[in-house]
């Protein structure tokens, strides 16, 4: 018996969000029209039909991409507020965290964006170490002027201490 191969489905002018197939390519593979760049590029019939974008093009960003647009769009969906909302509250901050005013640069790391849990308004930013002590410190204000207290007269005075 002669084995012959499966005939190949033809998808010459299918289209997807990305790609127009306009002709064959290597074995197993379809040329398609970016959209995008306008560009001729090679992919498999199942990269086509699963609606991927291909690698090959100069636009390619891939599923995890990690830009301003990712992080606005976060930002946005959790807080309701954008980038550029961030930064003129950074500013308005004098450019750091908004309690122990260490400098976002000193920091090393993305700021933490201090809100209410019940209303959810934006309070400011914070570095996380003072985010985290609000947050242990349950939010209120009984609780920080106890702390305050605390520091200010703690129950017991080591007799060793200079």
């Amino acid at each position: 018996m002669i084995r012959t191969r499966k005939p190949r489905i033809d998808l010459i002018g299918f289209e997807n969000d990305y790609v127009v197939i306009e002709s064959v390519g290597a074995p197993n593979k379809w040329l398609g029209r970016c959209k995008s760049c306008n560009e001729l590029h090679e992919q498999t019939g199942r990269e086509i039909k699963n609606n991927n974008s291909s690698m090959s093009c100069a636009n390619y960003k891939p599923p995890n991409w990690s830009g301003l647009e990712r992080e606005d769009n976060i930002i946005r969906k959790q807080y309701g507020i954008s980038m550029r909302q961030f930064s003129d509250l950074l500013d308005a901050q004098g450019g750091g965290c908004a309690i122990c005013k260490k400098p976002m640069e000193a920091i090393g790391r993305r700021m933490n964006i201090d809100h209410c849990h019940e209303t959810n308004q934006v309070r400011g930013i914070l570095c996380s170490g003072c985010n985290t002590g609000l947050g242990h410190l349950g939010d209120n204000i009984e609780g920080l002027q106890r702390a305050i207290a605390y520091l200010q007269n703690p129950p017991f005075k080591n007799s060793l201490a200079r």
